[in-house]
């Protein structure tokens, strides 16, 4: 009886340290649920990819993939450009709705992103007050290499100020389950050149990993970078495959800034390189179990679509209605987030298609016409030339109900002089010589930089692109509004309407070609122009027309239908000849040869002559001297 009782007491202490055993090594296992560049995508938006229409985005969604998946050994975490994308922008420097709601969601970290700083770094630091002033549960903030000590702008202590009033620091240590874990945040170098009026200045991010790494030293089990820098996508080449080659104790990099979407992790040596892509398409799940040795390997990752077939979660819906009815007081002067401005029967081209193929496209004819409408209505009517940057352009129509909400988003970047969110329209004049590069510029340099392709009203050119570069515009014209064309006098001025974003490029080519591709943006008489604020559109009550105002009013301006609704006009089904693309061989590419085609003619025989003509010289003297000497 006695041994029974033993062999009984003994198996039970197997089972118990098989269960603690089992215990222990689920404690060595780190769950982390993450996003990046969600772009204020706090609502739900739809999207159409072949044909089939999906919603993506919104917070309560989130929420409740969030409250499933998450365990005692989760962490929440997010790597910058949570702002700027919707309407939810508007109230970014004034009540930080998009880091209000991270900290609604339960988010443990975050970090920046350049969009962060779209508003300048006097905007970041009232974005990050205001969010303290809230209140609100709020992630930490994890920021490691910018510059906020010695020297420092008063713009710079502003921010400094604020991210000590916010609690930021460079890295955290959380707590999941058994494991501490250290979580810091960086903005890498391609970040940084996209936030160019941050008025902040930022250390090389693989050195201030390597520092932040050694600060951490032995008090953490994991380190995971918030690391918003970008990979090419194929997980082969990017700042993040470097950092990651630079910086080998990274036990998990979560890669934001390139929009990139991993179905399957990244190694690059120990190193787990992750990325969900964005607008909330999808919340990432990644789970690593850490050794003794602390060596992080994947146990299970996956993309959990943040869509239609998620149920909301009822205190984020009401938050979420809080802060819409916030920005229609605030904001939008009454008008609802949800009104309806429009309707179109047809789709528009997807984001994808339009950054990808390099030609005319029926939504910038659409914007570009809007800024003439916005320019006309008010009472300004010597515009020649409407130019809309595709670059700016973060969103599109489908076949159905266009809201106020889908225009913003359309058109949400930028902000104005007064502080508020949208690109103002600037009018300004550049010479015929100038509009001539400009068109050049888009047509050999468009296929490589999104940011320079353009779409226009009031011109039309075509472009062979078996020509040389910047010898590839074989056709262009002013085209009046009667239809008639025009052709463009080098000497002469031509007035320009476009967003604030485009007429700062214009200025920014001199200085990237170093003066070789000159194009100065004038007033009427020529004197160029140093405040473009300054020569911002604006309405009879003296406010600045913002590019996305002028496109709802410009679809506000249809025939309605029967409901009462504008109908967009079926000219925008289709292209209309403004930006032709052909490919044409032979003679085509050596028809009426510009500067780059000549000297593509001429530099190889001059080459040739110069190379041959002192070897011929020294060939005949050399034979002279042997003549001589015979």
């Amino acid at each position: 009886m006695i041994r029974k009782s033993l062999s009984v007491l003994l198996a039970l202490l197997f089972a118990l340290a098989l269960l603690s055993s089992s215990a222990a090594a689920e404690d060595r296992t780190l769950h982390i649920l993450f996003t990046h560049d969600m772009h204020s995508y706090l609502e739900t938006a739809v999207s159409s990819e072949d044909g089939v229409r999906r919603e993506h985005g919104n917070a309560a969604r989130l929420a409740t993939l969030i409250g499933e998946n998450r365990t005692e050994n989760t962490l929440v975490l997010d790597a910058g450009d949570f702002s700027m994308g919707t309407l939810f922008g508007a109230g970014y420097s004034t009540d930080a709705y998009e880091l209000r709601m991270l900290g609604a969601l339960g988010y443990d970290a975050t970090t920046l992103g350049n969009h962060e700083m779209d508003f300048g770094g006097y905007g970041f630091a009232s974005m990050l007050n205001a969010a303290a002033a809230s209140g609100d549960p709020l992630p930490v903030f994890v920021q490691s290499n910018m510059v906020l000590t010695g020297e420092l702008t008063d713009e710079q202590r502003a921010v400094r100020d604020a991210m000590e009033n916010v609690g930021a620091v460079p890295y955290t240590i959380l707590n999941a389950g058994s494991l501490r874990v250290a979580v810091f945040g960086l903005l890498g170098h391609d970040g940084v050149e996209c936030a160019p009026t941050s008025g902040m200045a930022f250390t090389d991010y693989i050195q201030s990993a390597k520092e932040t790494v050694a600060a951490i030293g032995d008090s953490a089990d994991v380190i995971v970078c918030l690391s918003h820098s970008g990979t090419d996508g194929n997980g082969t080449s990017g700042e993040d495959i470097e950092l990651a080659k630079s910086v080998p104790e990274l036990d998990l990099i979560i890669s934001a800034h390139s929009h990139t979407l991993y179905t399957e992790p990244v190694l690059s040596g120990d190193t787990v390189i992750v990325s969900a892509g964005e607008y909330a398409n999808f919340l990432g799940s990644v789970t690593l179990r850490v050794d003794a040795q602390g060596k992080a390997s994947v146990l299970s990752y996956e993309l959990l679509p943040v869509d239609e077939t998620v149920p909301e979660d009822p205190e984020i819906r009401a938050l979420l209605e809080r802060f819409k009815d916030e920005i229609r007081d605030g904001y939008l002067g009454g008008e609802d987030f949800d009104a309806v401005v429009a309707r179109t029967p047809f789709d528009f081209p997807a984001l994808d298609t339009l950054y990808a193929e390099h030609g005319e496209n029926t939504l910038g004819n659409l914007i570009a016409d809007s800024y003439l409408y916005a320019a006309r209505e008010a009472g300004i009517d010597d515009i020649d030339v409407a130019l809309a940057p595709l670059g700016t352009i973060r969103g599109t129509f489908g076949t159905g109900d266009i809201t106020l909400a889908n225009v913003f988003e359309v058109c949400s970047l930028g902000v104005g002089s007064d502080g508020s969110a949208g690109h103002p329209l600037v009018a300004a004049y550049v010479t015929g010589r100038e509009l001539k590069l400009l068109i050049e510029l888009d047509a050999s340099a468009g296929p490589l930089v999104n940011s320079i392709k353009m779409s226009y009203a009031g011109l039309s050119y075509t472009f062979n692109t078996r020509r040389m570069l910047l010898d590839r515009v074989t056709d262009a014209a002013l085209v009046r509004a009667d239809g008639s064309r025009e052709a463009i006098e080098d000497g002469r001025r031509y007035k320009l309407v476009c967003n604030m974003y485009a007429v700062n490029m214009l200025g920014m080519l001199n200085g990237l070609s170093r003066g070789l591709l000159s194009i100065t943006p004038t007033d009427e008489n020529g004197v160029p122009v140093t405040d473009f604020y300054a020569f911002a559109l604006r309405d009879a009550d003296g406010n600045e027309i913002k590019e996305w105002t002028a496109l709802r009013d410009y679809l506000g301006s249809f025939p309605a239908d029967d409901s009462g609704v504008p109908v967009v006009g079926e000219q925008y089904r289709d292209v209309e000849g403004r930006k032709v693309k052909v490919s044409e061989g032979g003679l085509a590419v050596l028809r009426s040869p510009g500067l780059a085609t000549w000297l593509v003619i001429l530099v190889p025989p001059v080459l040739l002559a110069v190379i041959a003509v002192p070897i011929a010289v020294c060939v005949r003297r050399r034979r002279k001297k042997r003549a001589g000497r015979a």
